[in-house]
């Protein structure tokens, strides 16, 4: 087949590896593949554009990396199969959003989705089941070999520095409340980092201050991804609140820094943090279980660096090969369906 793939303008560190992978490795599955970036602005317009420029006219299989409306158009109208790789499952979206969300993925000829929450999810939208395929997450930004000596900084932090991070939004402000109400439960030395923006912020820096936490909290805004690794890196665990997320990728952007996880059992976390095993996990709201949790993390000889040891192993299964094999799977079938 001869696939056009439509790169995340989004992507961390600007490169969309998802594609690049693919790409990649199309020669060995007998396939040839290009990128191309769907332009910006109003996606009608963008769409036309794109037609005037002959978009897809030599390719068979249009694979498009998250919701771009742009790219869905073009490719419907050029006659041409579509692919949507949907990571992100708009959690919190108004319903206008979320039917507009709904009508571009439902158009798609295949989803390829991370989670088999998420799955579930876009079933709820009336996709059929054989219209979908859960395609493992892949990450490499971090080689295994570092997470030494991650450990070896992480020993010298002083107190027990957290860090959680996320768009903040009146979906996830409770979540992010209940790691502030955590932490002002305890009286050792915790400092909580919270990276990332949103609507809800200025609530949240409210709810701080009525906890009297002070210098026991810092609200940073959003940052570029290699300076929130910077953070994880430095942290002795990082807490996902919410779970709202296809695939909590931070988390496991967390392990791959050595940074345990405290993460809610909610969403795809479940799928992918064992509790005891590569993280902990806590109930939604339940503010005394995450400062249970801290306080385990921080009390029990030995248990950190097992979570570190077998967060490194959860990230090494997350390969690209994995990732790549099973979206070429997927996407293979699209041909056998034709023939």
């Amino acid at each position: 087949m001869r696939l056009l793939l439509i790169p995340d303008p989004t992507s961390p560190n600007g490169e969309d590896a998802f594609c690049r992978e693919i790409v990649k490795r199309s020669a060995a599955r007998g396939h040839t593949a290009k990128m191309q970036m769907a332009p910006n602005g109003p996606a009608e317009a963008a769409a036309e554009l794109l037609a005037a420029q002959g978009f897809a006219s030599d390719c068979d299989v249009v694979i498009i990396n998250s919701l771009q409306p742009a790219a869905l158009i073009a490719a419907k109208a050029a006659g041409k199969a579509t692919v949507l790789r949907l990571i992100e499952s708009y959690a919190g979206a108004s319903p206008d959003s979320l039917a507009e969300v709904k009508r571009l993925a439902t158009a798609a000829k295949l989803l390829l989705l991370p989670s088999r929450h998420m799955a579930g999810l876009v079933a709820a939208w009336g996709v059929p089941e054989n219209r979908m395929r859960v395609i493992p997450y892949a990450y490499d930004q971090i080689f295994a070999q570092q997470i030494a000596l991650v450990t070896v900084r992480a020993t010298r932090a002083r107190g027990f520095p957290l860090v959680t991070a996320g768009v903040i939004d009146a979906a996830s402000l409770s979540g992010f409340e209940t790691i502030l109400s955590g932490v002002s439960r305890l009286r050792m030395d915790v400092h909580v980092t919270v990276i990332g923006d949103g609507p809800a912020l200025p609530a949240l820096k409210e709810r701080a201050q009525a906890l009297v936490l002070g210098d026991r909290v810092s609200f940073l805004g959003e940052l570029p991804h290699p300076k929130k690794m910077e953070y994880f890196r430095s942290a002795k665990a990082f807490v996902e609140p919410t779970g709202r997320q296809g695939f909590p990728s931070l988390a496991l952007h967390a392990l791959s820094e050595g940074c345990p996880v405290l993460g809610v059992r909610a969403g795809a976390l479940p799928e992918f943090i064992r509790d005891g095993e590569n993280g902990l996990l806590f109930a939604p709201g339940d503010a005394a279980g995450l400062a249970e949790h801290i306080i385990t993390l921080n009390t029990t000889p030995g248990l950190s660096l097992r979570l570190i040891a077998e967060g490194v192993r959860t990230v090494e299964r997350h390969s690209w090969d994995a990732t790549v094999a099973a979206a070429f799977d997927a996407v293979e079938t699209l041909e056998a369906r034709a023939s």
